[in-house]
């Protein structure tokens, strides 16, 4: 126990031993703290980009409420098109509500479909935190990512920011929370602030790397799965990510019986993750789920990952290789909730840049711990109390 608590010592070229050398903890607290200061500078210098969107701005897809005569009422995502005049509802979720179709005024609408006749109804509409009455005409929507659609006539007095997604929610101007966007199908970090997350997220794989010790299928496969998950939701990014461990163990008897090298079964392992998305892609899109993905799955690294499983299910055994995919799709889901935190998303909107050399100076500080990580502790803690008994 004593000897895991010294510095770390190696051998050079000649045999001695040389330890390693440590940066002094007063460095270590200044590049901290000049890495935080760098942080409020940006963001206090940046009065033109403020850091969250203000009462007037919403995304190009937000969560709206809508109700029915009856005042039953329902939460669902809708597209904020202020290239269509007027809006739209779906004819199943208009039924949901207790419109009476049948008995309903029409109107004649063009599309790209070409002339069609609507019946037009009138639906109370609770969007970042305004209620009004929209005249909604009645459409077939259940192929499309959102039931309703709302035209430039009724956002009138809002701005829509381009690219962004999720910035309200029905009843206020706020952000919605991280695990409410991650069950919700429709991305929300636009591809700027994605890149500014991005070290972000590593640092919180070194932290608990090399801090808490926790070891996952990648060193950061995690990251990319997060991603995923933050584009995709996760009751369509789990499920998937399952599915595809799954066609990969099913057919692991076929592929270790060619006794292929290793780049050549990663390759039949890339196509067989490859039709299983296009599979699933062209199967969800059925339901109208097709549009919602932002992008797919990390093909190579969910290869690469399946492949890792297997390693672990030779060696240690069914047990060691369920906790490896369990801590890497846990991570991944805590990384993907940390990135899709409301004052997360708005510090990379307003200061990608500075976000990102800060985290690289703040990496580079965890990267220099060598003490006990969490997990050894827990380990050597029945053999320290035991020691000390014994003293």
């Amino acid at each position: 126990m004593q000897d895991l608590l010294k510095n770390e010592t190696y051998t050079d070229g000649r045999g001695h031993r040389r330890g390693r050398r440590k940066a002094p903890a007063l460095v270590k607290v200044l590049a901290a703290v000049a890495g935080l200061g760098v942080l409020l500078l940006a963001v206090l210098g940046s009065p033109d980009r403020p850091l969250g969107p203000g009462p007037e701005v919403i995304g190009e897809r937000e969560m709206v409420r809508v109700s029915g005569p009856t005042g039953k009422s329902a939460e669902v995502l809708a597209l904020i098109d202020t290239g269509a005049s007027a809006s739209s509802l779906d004819t199943g979720l208009a039924r949901e509500l207790g419109f009476d179709l049948a008995a309903a005024p029409e109107i004649t609408v063009g599309s790209a479909l070409g002339r069609e006749r609507r019946p037009v109804v009138d639906t109370t509409v609770r969007l970042a935190g305004r209620s009004f009455v929209a005249k909604t005409s009645v459409n077939n929507r259940s192929k499309r990512e959102t039931p309703v659609l709302l035209g430039r006539q009724d956002v009138q007095g809002l701005h829509v920011a381009v690219g962004k997604r999720l910035l309200t929610q029905p009843d206020a101007t706020a952000a919605p929370s991280a695990l409410r966007i991650l069950f919700a199908k429709a991305p929300a970090i636009d591809p700027v602030s994605m890149m500014a997350l991005l070290p972000l997220a590593a640092l919180l794989i070194v932290l608990l790397r090399v801090v808490v010790g926790l070891n996952t299928l990648g060193t950061f496969s995690p990251v990319l799965l997060a991603l995923a998950y933050a584009q995709s939701g996760l009751p369509l990014g789990v499920p998937l990510t399952l599915a595809m461990f799954a066609l990969g163990f099913a057919l692991q008897p076929l592929l270790r019986g060619l006794h292929l090298p290793r780049v050549a079964r990663l390759g039949v392992l890339i196509a067989i993750v490859t039709s299983g998305l296009i599979a699933a892609q062209l199967g969800l899109g059925s339901f109208g789920l097709s549009d919602s993905w932002g992008m797919s799955l990390p093909i190579v690294v969910t290869a690469i990952v399946t492949e890792r499983l297997w390693e672990a299910w030779d060696l240690d055994g069914v047990r060691a290789a369920a906790t490896g995919a369990a801590l890497t799709m846990g991570t991944a889901v805590l990384v993907a909730s940390l990135l899709l935190t409301p004052y997360v998303r708005e510090l990379a909107e307003a200061v990608p840049l500075q976000l990102a050399v800060v985290c690289a100076v703040w990496t580079a500080v965890v990267g220099t711990y060598r003490g006990l990580r969490l997990s050894e502790l827990f380990r050597f803690a029945p053999a320290a109390r035991a020691q000390e008994g014994a003293s």
